[in-house]
């Protein structure tokens, strides 16, 4: 059989458990000290009832037992008061013995006289109303372990059974009593047991809440990574780590809330992304380019997570800097779209612009001239200088038609020796463009270390609205035209055509 130690103090109870039942004890330790309180500034009224009003009470048993039962109420009451002066401030009190004790000890004295008022009532005025009233005031405001409860109602209980027995000798309204009675300590059995438990569960989740809370915060400030934490209801920063404070230059302790906007690309993204996270709990690797500074932008990787924090509905981004990475990565993009040597566009990019180019000629009803151009003498270059000077000529010829060409226009080396010009205007502006593209290349043929001439066969093909052909077919018709040039130039009758 459990001895009364073990069930105040039961001796399983260990980690949250404990820790609930000395929170719970200095909880109800200061709710005795209210009742105390209030009780000690009612008695004054119940005396005045006792020494005046019921003097002329015909039953002088009762008017003594109402005095008795007062006076012993407000004894234990200073001497509760007495004692919560002596242990309130003690630290190590709170972890003893003293406490669960005290509040078990002084919730079955409470039962204990609401039991003996009762009683004492039912001699006057036959009923039992104040062993109710308390039964029930005890379990919903000194909610203590409901085994310690129901150990003092199996003692305090049979008792009061058997003195109102004694005090009551109507048979049908003795048993009604009694019923009644029961039936509300069984109640108050299922209030404390209720209250303790719903007590205990909030107690152990705020306590993991708050453990979580810690963790949260030590994973939140060693991340390597920039994290920021915001509200929803008014996007204000929560917390931020240092990364994140450094990446957008913000204070990490100003005092002054911060506007969270800085982790949306814009105000109407910001809303777009909240909308989403609000129907999918999370957003993974948005690739955007985010304001770090008055004056600087960043190309960024943002993970957003929809969390609850301090019961607020928050924002938790994770960013990743990627502006390197974008750098790369524009870099190897402009490499696979130029040649090596000239740095002109290549075939491949230059082909797929055209290509777009054709399109636009026949929705838009515009014209333009696409020229093949064809280096002459490269071989011969070649087999008498080198390749290197085989390269410098293709360099040379590359830039004088490249710094002729007007700011929409543009060039692509077709092959070895081959380039595509791609000149939005008429036939006769084209002319003037290959005008002085001839001029400069004669100019340069004079230059004293250039020991070989700078010359090139060209072929003009006009493109129009009514063009519906694909790029292959426009250079291929453009590569003919060129041919017949180079075939004068080798044969020498070459000259100098005057229009197109």
């Amino acid at each position: 059989m459990s001895t009364l130690r073990e069930l105040i103090f039961p001796s399983k109870q260990t980690g949250d458990s404990l820790l609930f039942a000395q929170s719970h004890h200095g909880h109800l330790f200061h709710r005795i000290k209210l009742v105390s309180i209030l009780l000690i500034a009612v008695y004054p009224y119940y005396f005045y009832v006792d020494f005046f009003l019921y003097l002329d009470v015909p039953d002088e048993a009762y008017r003594y037992g109402s005095i008795g039962i007062h006076l012993l109420s407000t004894l234990l009451s200073v001497l509760f008061l007495i004692l919560y002066r002596l242990l309130r401030n003690q630290t190590a009190a709170s972890r003893t013995t003293w406490p669960p004790l005290l509040v078990t000890t002084y919730t079955a004295l409470y039962l204990f006289i609401g039991m003996l008022s009762s009683i004492n009532s039912q001699s006057l005025t036959g009923n039992v109303d104040a062993y109710i009233i308390i039964l029930l005031s005890a379990a919903i405001i000194l909610p203590i372990h409901p085994k310690n409860f129901l150990v003092i109602l199996l003692i305090n209980h049979p008792v009061f059974l058997v003195l109102l027995s004694m005090a009551n000798k109507d048979k049908f309204d003795l048993l009604t009593k009694q019923i009644n009675t029961t039936g509300t300590a069984i109640i108050a059995c299922f209030i404390v047991l209720t209250l303790y438990n719903l007590r205990k569960k909030d107690f152990i989740n705020t306590r993991k809440l708050q453990e979580n809370e810690i963790h949260f915060r030590k994973l939140f400030s060693v991340n390597p990574y920039p994290l920021v934490l915001s509200r929803i209801r008014d996007n204000t920063v929560v917390q931020l780590n240092a990364e994140a404070a450094h990446f957008f230059q913000i204070p990490l302790d100003s005092g002054t809330p911060a506007d969270a906007s800085f982790t949306y690309p814009s105000s109407a993204e910001k809303e777009e992304i909240i909308h989403e996270l609000l129907q999918k709990d999370s957003i993974k690797n948005r690739i955007c380019q985010l304001t770090v500074s008055p004056h600087a932008q960043k190309w960024v990787m943002i993970n957003y997570e929809l969390i609850i924090y301090d019961n607020e509905t928050c924002v938790l981004a994770g960013i990743t800097d990627i502006t390197e990475l974008k750098k790369a990565e524009a870099e190897l993009a402009r490499y696979a779209s130029l040649d090596a040597l000239t740095g002109a566009l290549n075939r491949g990019h230059g082909m797929a612009l055209l290509q777009q180019e054709l399109a636009q000629c026949r929705e838009q009803s515009t014209e333009m001239v696409v020229c093949f151009v064809d280096i002459n003498n490269l071989k011969e270059v070649n087999d008498r200088y080198g390749h290197a000077e085989g390269d410098s000529l293709i360099n040379k010829a590359c830039e004088v038609l490249q710094r002729n060409l007007e700011p929409e226009d543009y060039l692509f080396r077709y092959g070895g020796d081959e380039f595509v010009l791609v000149l939005h205007a008429l036939p006769d502006a084209a002319d003037l463009i290959w005008s002085r593209i001839r001029e400069d290349l004669l100019a340069l043929s004079r230059e004293p270390d250039i020991p070989f001439p700078v010359s090139v066969s060209h072929g003009f093909f006009a493109v129009g609205p009514g063009t519906d052909m694909s790029a292959a077919e426009v250079i291929e018709a453009a590569d003919k035209e060129m041919y017949i040039e180079k075939h004068s130039y080798k044969n020498n009758t070459y000259s100098p055509p005057n229009t197109m």
